[in-house]
């Protein structure tokens, strides 16, 4: 009993203590990869400095639906009802890159990358700005074609800049180089 009862207490903290475990690849269509797939996920944090060149985009979405409900009594109506919305969004930044940091950012100096943002203060940025960010650099899954696909990270995967902050409201201003 005392043997079994022990095994049973270091499956559960085998089980409980997992929290490193790597995410599932999240796919765009409505088949999925097989279960037990993996992603890999970059710890690091970047800086990346750059002007911005063109307007700020962004996309918001409704998370949970509203709820109505109705009733007739006798020939006399009612309706009620709750709507509660919970949404979420994101800025898409174009920056011209002066430099990154670490370089494994995939954000070279010189070039135009686009990177999403979760801070709100990116709305009112204006072409020529020149800001900083902390990024993540997040790994996507391109979506599966049939159920319980094979991932294979090295083919079916992209990096993106994601999650990205200002790291000051200080906005310098910055002419295009022609």
């Amino acid at each position: 009993m005392k043997k079994s009862l022990f095994l049973l207490v270091l499956v559960l903290l085998v089980a409980c203590g997992e929290t490193d475990a790597l995410p599932a690849p999240d796919s765009d269509s409505r088949q999925s990869y097989k279960l037990g797939s993996t992603i890999p996920v970059d710890d690091n944090v970047y800086l990346i400095i750059g002007r911005v060149v063109g307007d700020v985009a962004s996309l918001t979405r409704q998370e949970s639906s509203g709820s109505l409900s109705g009733s007739t009594y006798s020939g006399y109506g009612s309706l009620s009802g709750s709507f509660y919305s919970e949404t979420t969004g994101k800025g898409f930044v174009r920056l011209f890159v002066h430099s990154a940091t670490p370089e494994t950012a995939n954000a070279p100096p010189e070039r135009i990358i686009v990177i999403k943002t979760t801070d709100s203060k990116v709305t009112i940025l204006l072409p020529g700005d020149v800001v900083e960010f902390k990024c993540r650099r997040q790994y996507e899954a391109v979506a599966a074609v049939r159920d319980s696909e094979t991932f294979d990270r090295d083919k079916l995967g992209t990096w993106e800049l994601d999650y990205c902050r200002m790291t000051s409201p200080v906005i310098r201003q910055e002419e295009e180089k022609k």
